[in-house]
């Protein structure tokens, strides 16, 4: 471990930097997680569309619906990070509980990011993987201008820059007749 200065200068910055990766890590696996969701999800399109009509064939080929499937996606995801645990944080769960920790709060946030993957996966069901990425860029924005309203988070012009980018790419993703328009 690295010495501290007296400011924690050194701690601050590690921590910041750790942030970083983590969230540069969380925003590359829900890419790939969404194209592939994307991909299960037309594929089973196509089976379901190949199907034959009648009853008896039918019965040969099961079919599944969206929330077998994402209960198969969250089965997984609780196995992997279950091991992680099991692995890293063995010590400390033994030591203060599973739940240590977790409050009102940290459960509402859960039951809100449960309900948020539901909608999105919904959304994947009938648009495409582009699309849920413009709808989560506008609810990034979106949360940082009610943190601001409703909490005065203080928010520098490259966030505004960044509202500016985000609408400008939703406009043109959903414009029609562009290039009629601005010629």
């Amino acid at each position: 471990m690295k010495d501290v200065d007296s400011d924690g200068k050194e701690d601050a910055e590690m921590d910041s930097t750790k942030g970083i990766i983590a969230t540069l890590s969380i925003a590359a696996c829900s890419g790939f997680a969404s194209v592939y969701t994307e991909k299960v999800i037309k594929a089973k399109r196509k089976i379901n569309d190949d199907l034959p009509k009648s009853p008896n064939e039918a019965s040969k080929k099961e079919q599944y619906g969206l929330a077998y499937t994402q209960v198969q996606l969250a089965f997984v995801s609780l196995v992997i990070m279950g091991l992680y645990c099991m692995t890293v944080e063995l010590d400390v769960i033994i030591e203060k509980g599973l739940w240590h920790g977790f409050n009102g709060p940290a459960f509402v946030s859960i039951f809100v990011s449960a309900i948020g993957g539901l909608i999105v996966a919904a959304v994947l069901k009938f648009a495409d993987a582009v699309l849920k990425g413009y709808a989560t860029a506008i609810s990034v924005v979106l949360t940082g201008v009610l943190s601001m309203l409703l909490f005065g988070t203080h928010l520098n012009i490259l966030y505004f820059l960044g509202i500016g980018n985000v609408i400008s790419a939703v406009m043109l993703y959903s414009a029609t007749d562009l290039d009629r328009l601005l010629c």
